[in-house]
C-alpha cells in the first residue's frame, strides 16, 4: 500500500501516506472503515496540511 484515499464530512477527498508502520501497510484497513489522523492546519485547498495516521477507529 502506497496510500490511502481519504473523504472528509465535508466531501474534500485527498490522500493520506504516513505514519504507517510496514505491518500496516501490508495489512491496510478496509474500504470504508473510519481512521484517525493528526494533520497541521488546511492547505488554499481545504486539504489537512501534513497529515498522519493515527488509528483505525473501532465501530460503535
Amino acid at each position: 500500500m502506497k496510500s490511502l484515499q481519504i473523504k472528509l464530512e465535508n466531501g474534500v477527498i485527498f490522500n493520506l501516506g504516513g505514519g504507517f508502520t510496514n505491518k500496516q501497510r501490508y495489512n491496510p484497513p478496509k474500504i470504508g472503515a473510519t481512521v484517525t489522523f493528526k494533520y497541521y492546519g488546511f492547505t488554499k485547498n481545504k486539504k489537512p496540511k501534513f497529515a498522519s495516521f493515527m488509528r483505525v477507529r473501532k465501530e460503535e
